[in-house]
């Protein structure tokens, strides 16, 4: 499910948006979560990193899209974004913020589906199980790639990656279902392990990376039949 986020204080538009987009779905056969904002502010306020793609008018009332824009990236730097506008002139601002491209009002239904095609060709090559974190900075999405192994501590989760580790309020099943048909395993109720960065088992702890993690009896049988199964694909790869 792709969830996209319309962002414009003019209805017509969004409501043309919104057609296009279901048109699109339904000729292609693919599923899009809409959600349409006519006040920026809020928008920016309530933002979490949670859309795939955001439509943004430039020329908007308390704080115009180039502004937004800036806000959302300090957030998200991974969602597609297409900047809809009246004139041309602010095209250049894109580039600023990583803008993907923009649309030009009123907008074709021919011109339209040329955008969107970019943004769905470019999310099936990018769009990798990923968890989204709370920082200091905003939102941050770690890609399942980059996540060596989650600890849980109390009532949350320590989540190391390559990059840092990163404490949230959450649940080790809600982890496992966001990172479902990934290499991961459990080696105990306080370990979900990636098997791309397990590089041995001795006894009942594995190694990963510097650390090495309890095994516990319940779970060593499944787990190390997971290990020796990952490894053996890798192999063969």
């Amino acid at each position: 499910m792709i969830k996209i986020a319309i962002v414009d204080d003019e209805k017509e538009c969004i409501l043309r948006l919104v057609d296009y987009l279901n048109r699109y779905a339904e000729n292609e056969h693919m599923a899009f979560e809409i959600s349409t904002f006519d006040n920026v502010v809020n928008f920016v306020d309530n933002f979490k990193g949670q859309f795939d793609i955001v439509f943004l008018d430039i020329l908007m009332p308390y704080l115009n899209g180039v502004d937004a824009a800036h806000k959302l990236r300090e957030k998200d730097s991974n969602f597609i974004l297409y900047f809809v506008t009246s004139t041309t002139q602010f095209a250049i601002k894109g580039y600023e913020v990583e803008a993907t491209d923009y649309l030009v009002k009123p907008i074709e239904y021919y011109e339209f589906v040329l955008k969107i095609s970019k943004a769905i060709e470019k999310l099936h090559k990018t769009n990798t199980p990923s968890i989204t974190v709370k920082t200091r900075n905003g939102y941050k999405k770690l890609d399942a790639s980059e996540i060596m192994y989650i600890e849980v501590i109390s009532h949350h989760c320590e989540i190391h990656t390559t990059s840092g580790i990163y404490r949230q309020y959450m649940t080790i099943r809600s982890v496992e279902s966001q990172l479902k048909d990934q290499p991961f395993a459990r080696c105990n109720n306080c370990y979900l392990v990636n098997l791309a960065y397990a590089s041995a088992i001795e006894e009942y702890e594995v190694v990963v990376g510097e650390d090495r993690l309890l095994i516990s009896h319940p779970r060593k049988k499944e787990f190390l039949a997971k290990f020796k199964q990952f490894k053996e694909h890798k192999e063969h790869d």
